[in-house]
């Protein structure tokens, strides 16, 4: 299961009210380097609902997610901060190494 704190659904709204991205939903999805190596996770806006696609409500926050993506996000959560050196969206996925992980030892 995916959380969004409660920050970051505010931050979203805010953004797709501000920007009218009205009936827009948020796209999560991996950022894969050399050899299909997962470095990281995105997020974006996205109009387009696949008929596959994973959907998770938060209040009138839609998350779409591709199906393969499902059980390696299991405990992702997404969370926004502002404050000192720390400004934006994280997306913390347990047991996902990142920056040079997740595909052995080179």
């Amino acid at each position: 299961m995916i959380t969004v704190t409660t920050e970051a659904r505010d931050k979203l709204q805010s953004i797709i009210d501000a920007d009218a991205l009205v009936g827009s939903a948020v796209r999560l999805s991996v950022v894969r380097g050399p050899h299909g190596c997962v470095h990281g996770w995105d997020l974006g806006f996205d109009d387009d609902l696949r008929p596959d696609d994973a959907v998770f409500t938060f209040g009138s926050i839609e998350v779409r997610v591709e199906p393969e993506l499902v059980d390696a996000l299991a405990g992702a959560k997404i969370d926004y901060r502002e404050s000192g050196s720390s400004l934006g969206f994280s997306i913390d996925v347990p047991g996902t190494r990142t920056r040079g992980g997740g595909c052995g030892n080179h």
